[in-house]
Parts: structure tokens; sequence; C-alpha cells
């Protein structure tokens, strides 16, 4: 069977930015698994896959408007570390703020008094990337998957089973780009340049909530969760 909408492919893969780098791996991981056409994976790597069948090697350079985008300067700001209540930050840390346009993720730049410099570009914004992707299955994805959009791991739908991150992220954390998965869609074209609220952060040892209003009267709630990966609800 090759790759084609409402399939299934399991793949892996190494990413490398223009000089190299390895951004990320499936190496000493799970295979991924990528349901087809329901924005699973950034747009480049998903138009590369389609066609080939088990057993292909592919090898794809991915420009940024086909991946993460081009970076925004208008989507850097700072912000009054009060918005975070009492939570400790670090750079790299990652939240969803809502906006007009809904939930954005954001990550923290720079931490200075009560200055908090803010970055709702994706860590992978304006950045060419190099795929070099080995397809291992292919398969037709059931009604289910199809109907909810995404993967079920063992015929199970993770996001009913409370462990929604389990089919469809991989949590890379290096101290630099934060949460992210090089291949996963994390980036929405179209930016709102307003981060209102910083409402989930994805990092923490102990259960916090923080209600703040503001301006457009949106609440702040911060979540951490204790389950020992960053994770976004």
């Amino acid at each position: 069977m090759k790759v084609q909408k409402d399939s299934v492919v399991t793949i892996d893969y190494i990413v490398t930015d223009e000089d190299n780098k390895v951004l990320d791996t499936t190496n000493d991981q799970d295979s991924l698994q990528v349901l087809i056409g329901h924005g699973a994976i950034i747009v480049g790597l998903e138009e590369a896959l389609i066609g080939h069948e088990a057993g292909d090697r592919v090898d794809v350079t991915v420009v940024p408007e086909k991946a993460y985008g081009v970076r925004d300067p208008a989507l850097v700001q700072t912000v009054d570390k009060s918005m975070f209540g009492d939570m400790e930050l670090h750079i790299g840390d990652s939240f969803l703020a809502d906006t007009d346009a809904g939930q954005k993720p954001i990550f923290i730049k720079s931490v200075s008094g009560d200055d908090v410099v803010v970055d709702g570009n994706h860590p992978l914004a304006g950045l060419t990337l190099q795929f070099h992707v080995d397809v291992i299955e292919v398969r037709e994805a059931t009604e289910s998957e199809i109907s909810h959009g995404h993967v079920h791991v063992d015929g199970h739908c993770c996001e009913h089973d409370g462990h929604e991150h389990c089919c469809c992220h991989h949590h890379d954390d290096d101290g630099e780009t934060g949460e992210h998965h090089c291949c996963h869609h994390h980036h929405d074209s179209e930016h709102d340049h307003e981060h209102d609220e910083c409402c989930h952060h994805h990092e923490h040892e102990h259960e916090h909530e923080h209600e703040h209003e503001h301006e457009h009267e949106h609440e702040c709630r911060c979540h951490h969760h204790d389950d020992g990966e960053k994770s976004a609800q």
C-alpha cells in the first residue's frame, strides 16, 4: 500500500538543520506513527511521503514555509512576570496562551526581574529542515482514527484514555528548543499578534492554578503536570 490520505504510516527518521546538526531522531525510540491528511505533520514532510510505500527511503529538504513558517518579530513580546503567578520560570519553558484566535504555544526566551520575554514563534520557525526518513509500514486508517483525526495506539484512543500525547507527540527537551517534535505540525501560518494570557505551563513538579484578569477579561490558569512529561491540556 502507498502513503495516501487517510492512511497510517510508520516511519523512522533523522532531521537536521542546514548545518547538519541533528534536531530530532527516532533512534533509540519508538517509530513514529502518523495519520496522513489530518495535519499531524508539517506540510513539506507529508507531501514528500505521499506515494511511497514500506521499504522506501525518503530524503527531503523542507523550507520554512512548509515547515514551521518564517519568524515573525511581532510574536516576541515582553510581559509582566506576575502573569505566571508564583511559578518558577526557565528559559525554554513552554505555555499555551489564550488569544483571540484560540490557544497558541509560547516559549520563555528570557527572564529579567519582572520582565519575561515570550516568543510565539515555534522554536524551529525560520529553519530549513533536512529529513531522512525510512518508511516502515503503511496501512489503512480505521474509521475511528479518521473520525478522531489521529492514530490510535494498539487500538486505543489516547485522548480518551487520558494519555493524549502518547500517539501524537514526542517530547524533545534539550533546554534550547523546549517542547516540540520536529515532524509534528505545531505552527499556525496566520499568527495572532496578541498573546492575551499564559494558561498552561508544560513543566512543573506540583499542581498550581492561577487566575489573572486583564483588559481582555480572559482567565489565566497555569497548570503543571506531575507525570514527568511536558504536556498541554
